[in-house]
């Protein structure tokens, strides 16, 4: 009995040995199963992976070379250039290179690249070498850092060989691009008007800016059929060039004469509009409130360096507005006594008043007579004028003989040739941010009997500088309003003309007698009335002076002009001038000697033979 208990145990170690037996023999049975399985997979991919080689790489490597990233580089068009009417450049484009830096190509091998690139841009454009290294540092995923703009070929030349001869040379390229380039510096500066990022921001140069632009070309690469990856390069196209009506001497003389009476009056501004009364075009344009294009922003030449340091954002955006205006087209001013030829010239053509009519000036007129809005306007001369006709009022430049004419004239007939000769409107010059002056003219339904005596002597509205002289041709023209501009020509990238501009009729202001007759007494101011001193020997100048007070009549500041034109038979060109607030000396004669100035220099350039004087 005893041996049988003795054997139970040993029996149930031996089951529990068997089936950790059939455990171990059922794994390895899997293992083998997941091992065949594996290798019959291994097998396939491979059988699979030679078929694509075999039969299929063409097509898959194609489709890989076709997706990875390709090189894509703009080619900058040339901006036109701009030039006078006698093709003297005034505006060009001149091809310069941006340095640029890729730090992501460098540091993709930078114990190769770094070294030899650093030393060698530091060698040819001397920046320093820790500016490099952190410029790298920082941009480590860029692959467009800009080191130097501008700079030009001679300054980049040997740059380009020795990089050719350093193939370690890497992640460091050129960049083409164009600065504008203002050969003569402040010349015509406020019609020209400058760029800024290519662009045109003022003057012509944001007027045309479409025409001047051009189109950039593409540089770009593909895969050809023959799984070549090659590159494809469309030019650009050049922008056009602008031929203008400005005469580049006639420019140049004009602004001398302007700084030089600037000087001279110590006046807030000087300006000058020189024009071709048979056709509208601009001769020139200038005023004394110049800047240099190439580099707009400065402000040194108005300003300390205190005084630009102190300024605002909002101070210095004003002081730049200020200083880039073209005060021939932007600024308004009562015209004074150069609008008495308009009054003259309405009175006659609707035989209102005629050449025989007389008016007597006692040295004032009152107006509105024992009411209590009782106004007395005053003659220049204080004195009175005496008895007089049409032609010894304008030639004596007599307010009260024009307000008499005025009171003959009438509200309606006034107001209608006012604006017939452009007085409150739009010339519509092809400059951008022209004044119309329109809110600052009476109407039909609001001008009194005062307001039409002050009117006609030229106070109490506004006008622009390119408005008169614009109204005035018409007057000395037989009676034709022509439209101003001072873009003739624009021709393409290849010379070609593709547009040209001419003269514009407006509207016929006046007939020809009476025109005629206008002008025999703008002859008679310079022969003998207040205008004397714009006379040029050897020619029959005729025009009209301008005094006109400023503001709310209660400062002694004063606007002076002058307006005259030459030939007296066959006018080929109006000079308008005009003195803003000038501050020293006889005011009164600066205008006419400036208009004699300029027109002396102008009639000998332009070849017009001497009247018979």
């Amino acid at each position: 009995m005893k041996r049988e208990r003795k054997a139970e145990p040993r029996q149930r170690t031996n089951r529990k040995e068997d089936k950790n037996q059939k455990y171990g023999r059922l794994m390895q049975k899997r293992f083998r199963i997941i091992a065949v399985i594996f290798g019959v997979c291994l097998a396939a991919l491979v059988v699979r992976l030679a078929w694509i080689l075999a039969f299929d790489g063409d097509k898959y490597a194609k489709a890989a070379l076709a997706q990875s990233e390709t090189a894509t580089t703009t080619l900058t068009a040339k901006r036109g250039d701009i030039i006078d009417r006698n093709n003297v450049q005034l505006a060009t484009s001149t091809k310069v290179y941006n340095l640029i830096l890729d730090p992501k190509v460098i540091l993709y091998k930078e114990d190769k690249y770094l070294e030899p690139t650093v030393a060698l841009i530091q060698q040819h454009f001397q920046i320093p070498t820790e500016e490099l290294r952190a410029k790298i540092a920082e941009n480590p995923n860029s692959s467009y850092v800009v080191l130097k703009k501008g700079l030009t070929f001679a300054e980049v030349e040997q740059f380009i060989e020795d990089k050719k001869a350093d193939r370690n040379v890497n992640g460091i390229w050129l960049e083409e691009s164009y600065r504008r380039n203002y050969t003569y510096g402040t010349l015509a500066c406020s019609v020209l008007g400058f760029t800024q990022d290519g662009n045109g921001i003022y003057g012509l140069e944001s007027r045309y800016n479409n025409e001047l632009l051009g189109n950039d070309g593409m540089e770009y690469t593909y895969v050809n059929s023959d799984n070549i990856l090659e590159t494809v390069r469309k030019e650009p196209e050049d922008g056009d060039t602008i031929r203008l009506t400005l005469d580049y001497n006639i420019q140049a003389i004009v602004e001398k004469w302007i700084a030089a009476t600037q000087a001279e009056t110590n006046a807030k501004t000087v300006g000058a509009v020189l024009m071709n009364p048979q056709t509208g075009e601009v001769y020139a344009m200038a005023d004394s409130g110049s800047f240099d294009p190439n580099n707009p922003r400065d402000l040194s030449h108005r300003y300390t360096p205190e005084q630009i340091a102190a300024m605002s954002d909002a101070e210095t955006t004003d002081a730049l507005s200020d200083v880039w205006r073209n005060f021939c087209i932007t600024q308004s001013y009562e015209p004074g006594s150069t609008f008495k030829p308009f009054t003259v010239a309405m009175g006659i053509e609707e035989s209102k008043i005629y050449p025989t009519d007389t008016f007597d000036c006692i040295g004032h007129e009152d107006f509105f007579v024992d009411t209590p809005w009782q106004r007395t306007i005053w003659c220049y001369n204080r004195g009175g004028d005496g008895t007089m006709d049409v032609k010894g009022a304008l030639t004596r430049s007599c307010n009260i003989s024009l307000a008499q004419m005025s009171q003959r004239i009438g509200v309606d007939i006034f107001c209608k040739y006012q604006r017939k000769f452009g007085f409150g409107q739009y010339t519509e010059i092809d400059l951008p941010n022209e004044m119309s002056c329109e809110p600052l003219l009476y109407t039909v339904d609001n001008m009194t009997v005062l307001d039409l005596a002050t009117n006609s002597f030229g106070q109490n509205f506004n006008t622009t500088m390119i408005q008169l002289a614009t109204g005035f041709s018409s007057i000395i023209n037989g009676g034709y309003l022509y439209r101003p501009f001072v873009v003739k020509d624009i021709y393409n990238g290849n010379n070609e003309l593709i547009r040209s501009f001419d003269r514009v009729l407006v509207a016929q202001t006046i007939s020809q007698g009476t025109s005629d007759y206008v002008k025999d007494c703008l002859r008679s101011v310079v022969t003998e009335g207040i205008g004397q001193a714009a006379a040029v020997e050897g020619y029959k100048i005729a025009g009209k002076t301008g005094t006109a007070q400023k503001y709310d009549k209660t400062e002694d500041v004063y606007v002076i002009s002058f307006i005259g034109f030459a030939p007296y038979d066959d006018p080929q060109v109006v000079c308008y001038v005009a003195i803003d607030e000038p501050a020293t000396g006889d005011a009164s004669r600066f205008a006419s000697e400036l208009f004699h100035n300029i027109m002396v220099e102008v009639l000998s350039y332009m070849n017009i033979a001497p009247d018979d004087v």
